[in-house]
């Protein structure tokens, strides 16, 4: 008998019971809901094969825009227990409680913010008789401040001709005549490179006040220094008021030197 001869009893026990079976089988791993070819994510369940991660696209919010308080000194975080402080109004009030400041402003709104620090000594302690320069400014308000902040910078390192940083200048209503001289000439030196200049105009911390005559003749040579200085303009109208605190922006146009005939040619 051949190797592989069946004996026709044999032969039907297979039709009856064993085939039905294998057909049965056939049709299952063939079938659409048990495919041979696994779900694309069914090889991470494989074992012994790497897991290979899959990159996707991910949408970042600029948090550069939630940064405020890495970018100024703001409420809580001004070191020092009292304030000199310009309100909305842009009065100004000397050594105010910064507890009773913050209490005073709805914090949803309104910011608390330094514009310049006080004095401190050695160890670090504030000097209660020069406290920070503070000024209260809407959440609003300073967060275009960053944002326009933040908008030149990246124009200056993309090489978008952003132009020159700007200056500020800090002037009191009772300053020494030499030593406004000096200061707006390094005002006017600015404006000839084509900055913005910033002058912040305000009582002295100690010592005298200035009389009304005397804020008027301070803001009137600043305005003279401007017009010293040519293409320079003043592009913001004046925030505060005279005698108290005062803001005033100019910018300047860079001075082109003319050559002179015969010569450069």
């Amino acid at each position: 008998m051949p190797p592989f001869h069946f004996s026709s009893t044999s032969r039907a026990l297979f039709r009856v019971f064993v085939a039905p079976n294998l057909a049965a089988s056939c049709r299952t791993a063939v079938s659409p809901t048990h495919s041979f070819f696994p779900a694309p994510h069914a090889a991470l369940a494989l074992p012994g094969l790497p897991l290979t991660p899959i990159r996707t696209k991910v949408f970042k919010k600029d948090t550069q825009r939630h940064a405020l308080s890495d970018a100024y000194t703001l409420d809580t975080a001004i070191n020092s227990p009292t304030i000199n402080l310009v309100d909305l109004r842009g009065q100004f009030h000397r050594r105010t409680a910064l507890t009773s400041a913050l209490a005073s402003l709805d914090r949803n709104l309104y910011h608390i913010l330094q514009v310049s620090p006080g004095k401190v000594d050695a160890w670090g302690t504030p000097d209660p008789e020069n406290p920070p320069t503070c000024k209260v400014i809407s959440k609003m308000d300073l967060r275009q401040q960053h944002k326009t902040k933040l908008d030149i910078g990246r124009k200056q390192k993309r090489g978008g001709g952003a132009g020159p940083s700007m200056k500020n200048l800090e002037l009191n209503w009772a300053i020494d005549a030499n030593d406004l001289r000096h200061r707006l000439e390094k005002m006017k030196g600015f404006l000839r490179e084509g900055r913005k200049v910033e002058v912040l105009l305000g009582p002295k911390r100690r010592g005298r006040v200035a009389t009304a005559v005397e804020c008027r003749s301070v803001l009137e040579k600043v305005r003279e220094a401007v017009e010293e200085s040519k293409g320079a303009v003043e592009t913001k109208d004046p925030d505060g008021k005279v005698g108290g605190v005062m803001t005033l922006v100019f910018e300047g146009k860079v001075e082109k030197v003319e050559k002179r005939k015969g010569q450069g040619e």
